[in-house]
């Protein structure tokens, strides 16, 4: 469903394919940014660009089933909604 191929993947700057590489958080934001979300710093061997890059990659099956459950929710709610409306 998801993946995390992101060392495969190109370098944003140079355009070269398998030179991304972890890099560490240098400060509090940084840090804080890594914990809290899908993001993680990253290096090229190449040309040296660091910056962020969602450490996850949903495959297209993955996002029609996030869309295909979001909407299976907000339907569910509008019936418990209205139900709830006919009782009280």
């Amino acid at each position: 469903m998801a993946s995390n191929s992101l060392k495969k993947t190109k370098c944003p700057s140079c355009k070269s394919e398998s030179t991304l590489r972890n890099s560490r958080a240098r400060n509090i934001k940084e840090k804080a940014i890594k914990s809290i979300t899908w993001f993680e710093l990253y290096r090229c061997k190449k040309c040296g660009w660091r910056g962020w890059k969602a450490n996850i990659v949903l495959e297209q099956r993955a996002i029609k089933k996030i869309i295909i459950y979001t909407l299976l929710m907000i339907i569910a709610a509008i019936v418990v909604y209205n139900l709830l409306k006919l009782v009280v």
